[in-house]
Formats: C-alpha cells, sequence, structure tokens
C-alpha cells in the first residue's frame, strides 16, 4: 500500500492550490486578476482541490489516517476565498457607481470659480489669480513658467509671514501678452540665516468649464488646467445681477409725461 511522506502530509491540498493560484496556474508570474478571472481561476483550482483532496484520501496512512475535520476545514477556506472575491467585486462596482456619481455631482461646479490647492494656474481671458503663503520670513522669488517649462516670469515678492494674493495680468518680463492656457506657480522663500529655501504653498483660483472622470477619478478644468475634486478647497458663484422693475412711482411718471 503506497502511502504518504511526512512531508506531504504536513502540505495540506488547500496550501497546494492556493499556491498555484497565486502563481496564475502553472506559471510562476503573479498575475493581477479582476473579479470574474478570479472566480473562474477558483472554479478550476477548486475541481484540483476535489482531485488532490480525493488522492489524498486514499493514500493516506491507515495507522494514521487525516482527521475528518482537517480537509471540512480545507472546504470552509474555499468557501470563505469565494466569498471574499465576490465581496471584492461588488466593491468594485460600489466604487464605479460612487465614481459616476461624483461626475454627474460635478456638473453644477461648472460656471463657478474655485480655489484649488495646486500651483498649475490657469490664465483665463488674459487673468489669472493666485495666493502664496508663507510661514517664516526671508527672501520670496515668484517664477511662473509655461506649459513647455519656459519661465515668463520672474521677481522678488511681498516675504512677510501670512498669505498674499496675486493678480497676474499675463504678461511676461517684457510686458508681452501671453496666451491663455496652464501655468506654473513656484514661490521660493530663501532664509537669509541658514540660505536654506523652501517653496511656498500655492492656492490657484479658476473659473471651471469642465468635469471629467480620469482613472475613477473626478477632475475640474479650469481652462487647461485640471485639479481633482478633492484639491478644491472654495467654490464661489458668480454673483447675478438683478434686472430693475420699474416701481409704481415711475408708471405714474410717465403716465404724466405722455399725458
Amino acid at each position: 500500500m503506497t502511502t504518504t511522506t511526512a512531508a506531504a502530509s504536513q502540505t495540506s491540498v488547500y496550501d497546494i492550490v492556493s499556491k498555484q493560484a497565486q502563481n496564475g496556474g502553472t506559471g510562476s508570474t503573479t498575475t493581477t486578476k479582476t473579479g470574474d478571472d478570479a472566480l473562474a481561476s477558483l472554479s478550476g483550482d477548486y475541481t484540483n482541490f476535489l482531485t488532490l483532496l480525493t488522492a489524498q484520501l486514499k493514500n493516506q496512512d491507515p495507522l494514521s489516517p487525516m482527521d475528518a475535520t482537517q480537509f471540512t476545514q480545507q472546504l470552509v477556506q474555499f468557501s470563505a476565498v469565494e466569498q471574499q472575491i465576490n465581496g471584492n467585486k461588488k466593491l468594485d462596482e460600489l466604487i464605479g457607481l460612487q465614481s459616476t456619481a461624483n461626475a454627474y455631482g460635478a456638473v453644477g461646479f461648472v460656471g463657478t470659480t474655485i480655489a484649488a490647492d495646486s500651483s498649475d494656474v490657469p490664465l483665463q481671458d488674459g487673468k489669472a489669480k493666485f495666493d502664496y503663503t508663507i510661514e517664516k520670513t526671508g527672501v520670496a522669488t515668484l517664477k511662473i513658467l509655461d506649459a513647455s517649462g519656459n519661465i515668463v516670469m520672474l521677481k522678488q515678492v511681498d516675504a512677510q509671514v501670512g498669505t498674499h494674493p496675486v493678480e497676474w495680468d499675463g504678461t511676461d518680463y517684457f510686458g508681452n501678452q501671453l496666451p491663455d492656457g496652464k501655468y506654473t506657480v513656484n514661490v521660493s522663500v530663501t532664509d537669509t540665516a541658514t540660505g536654506k529655501a523652501t517653496d511656498a504653498d500655492i492656492t490657484s483660483y479658476g473659473k471651471v468649464n469642465e468635469a471629467v472622470i480620469a482613472d475613477g477619478s473626478v477632475f475640474l478644468k479650469m481652462g487647461e488646467v485640471a485639479v481633482p475634486l478633492a484639491d478644491v478647497i472654495r467654490i464661489s458663484k458668480p454673483a447675478e445681477t438683478a434686472t430693475p422693475t420699474p416701481d409704481a412711482g415711475d408708471e405714474e411718471t410717465e403716465e404724466t409725461s405722455e399725458s
């Protein structure tokens, strides 16, 4: 009668099949699977599991038979894996639905003005607005770069501790008007005592013209600048101009003049 070796008896069938699944079947390269792929793989592994379990029962040592609870636990483990895969699949679906709901909700931002934690600043209609925040005084240098990385503005600015608003007219240091688009702002503050330079925090402002979904995340576009919804810190709607309506006194005056 053929019996299993001590090493083989210490390794459960579940361990063998699980290791095969982690290695993508017969290969040695681990692959990332979707929920459907994982379920299909588990179905094939479950068949292998039953085959190996049957073989293990046939060839077990009659003097030291395998405890019935051992392979029962292995069956339970497979069931738990299947439930986990199903749970992950449902979670992916919920995340997808949530992203879609966020996109629909983000449509309401179109036409509003937002402030975002971003050093990318949109130049819209020849104007741009941003803030820089300094935590320690020093010598502050403002640098603005275009989308190609070329420096279009370089000058020293107020280096007092606090938040400083800047309204840029879209001209370079030669006074030339630059086209609308995406620009990057950097304010470097140099400590006069140590010579160490740190970058100030930048808050950019712009009017939202589009909401998009990319890689499951919602982005708001201010012209050519796209910022994640999570980076938006303030939202404001443009003030509505009320249409003046004539009052009763105006109507009476108009009728009197006609008579």
